[in-house]
């Protein structure tokens, strides 16, 4: 006979359908007399079973009573918890367990109680290039573009729009793309001996003065072949992913001309024109760095001796298992003798996952003793940090 599936989650709490304040009472005492003071993440959901906040601590039981000690309804969290009617939690054996597990349960549900500070996504920007004859570099929210389904190609993460916005200006400007609405239709060179002359799709005037100015090259009248553009598209991509500087030289040479010829006010526009495209290549170096890390293993030791194995590459987690279960650590040795197939880009659904692990291994709890190239090797530097422990 089966045994019953044991639940996801540790602990779940119900509440009757009584008043607000008795419900919020009855939560209050439950958590008292059943949580832990352990790693964990938390979610509290609604009266239909929805999500509404996924928390995480090192103090599960700490953390979620202070949410009891908040006014109301001045608080956010204390009108949250008179929309609660249930909450579960999980233990974790470390930090870094409910911090990977957070950021997956945020992805999954998208709590609207967890606001940008707390939602991953909704901190970050990214440029996306769409599909369609005439793509255009576009500046987005990390979140809007992960539910988009028209982006052929994403770059990011970036911590602030204004940046973004001047350097694809510039780059925009130098390559020839359109920088418009999506609103505005394309009608290239290829499709014109479809239409006569006297066409309304042939006697179209741009709608900006970029393309009298030579600053692009105006898919909107029909001017470039879909070749010409996309020939320019590409050479777009290879300035963000690192591949061509040939922008940035160009600028170099015409700020020599400038100066040559006595012209600084040119000159210093030029410069500050460069200056952005080299400030949008410092944030892509970052990314890049996440993206091209090597495959490797961290060992993370866990509360109750549950030590876990985490395999990562290219910045994001592929596989974890327990140090105590020999199947588990032999599954996650097939996947690591796996080929490594190179990133085609930042994917935006794993993003936030990226973020954390790049974030983790660059601060203060990044522990890189335990970090090895294989997953022998991470199980030698974990039996050599309990050694250490267990030393007088």
């Amino acid at each position: 006979m089966r045994g019953k599936r044991k639940p996801a989650l540790a602990t779940q709490l119900d509440l009757a359908v009584t008043s607000p304040d008795a419900d919020v009472a009855r939560l209050k005492a439950q958590v008292r007399e059943s949580a832990r003071n352990e790693p964990g993440v938390y979610l509290m959901r609604g009266a239909h079973g929805e999500v509404l906040y996924v928390g995480k601590s090192t103090q599960v039981r700490t953390r979620l009573l202070s949410y009891f000690r908040l006014p109301w309804p001045e608080h956010r969290h204390a009108r949250l918890l008179r929309e609660t009617t249930r909450i579960e939690w999980e233990a974790h054996p470390s930090e870094f367990a409910a911090l990977l597990r957070e950021v997956r349960l945020i992805r999954a549900h998208l709590p609207r109680y967890n606001v940008r500070s707390a939602r991953p996504l909704d901190k970050w920007w990214v440029i996306t290039i769409a599909k369609g004859p005439a793509p255009r570099l576009r500046i987005q929210r990390a979140s809007a573009a992960a539910r988009s389904r028209d982006i052929a190609q994403m770059v990011g993460p970036f911590a602030s729009r204004r940046p973004l916005q001047d350097a694809l200006r510039v780059l925009n400007d130098a390559l020839g793309l359109r920088d418009c609405t999506d609103r505005v239709p394309m009608h290239m060179r290829d499709v014109a001996g479809l239409f006569d002359d006297m066409h309304p799709a042939m006697q179209r005037t741009p709608g900006c003065h970029r393309f009298e100015t030579r600053r692009c090259l105006g898919p909107c009248v029909g001017a470039p072949s879909e070749y010409e553009y996309r020939a320019q598209l590409a050479r777009a991509k290879a300035v963000l992913e690192g591949r061509d500087d040939s922008p940035q030289q160009q600028l170099v040479r015409e700020m020599a001309v400038a100066s040559a010829a006595l012209s600084y006010e040119r000159a210093g526009w030029l410069r500050d024109r460069l200056t952005a495209l080299q400030e949008l290549e410092g944030q892509l170096g970052r990314v890049r760095q996440a993206l091209t890390r090597p495959s490797f293993v961290y060992a993370v030791p866990g509360r109750d001796a549950d030590d876990r194995l985490y395999l990562v590459r290219h910045g994001r987690v592929m596989a974890e298992a327990r140090c105590s279960d020999p199947d588990a650590v032999n599954a996650i040795q097939a996947i690591e003798a796996r080929p490594v197939q190179p990133p085609t880009g930042a994917m935006v659904d794993q993003l936030d996952e990226l973020l954390l692990v790049e974030s983790w291994f660059r601060g203060r709890n990044g522990d890189g003793a335990l970090v090895a190239d294989t997953v022998v090797g991470a199980l030698e530097q974990l039996a050599a940090h309990v050694r250490t422990l267990q030393q007088p």
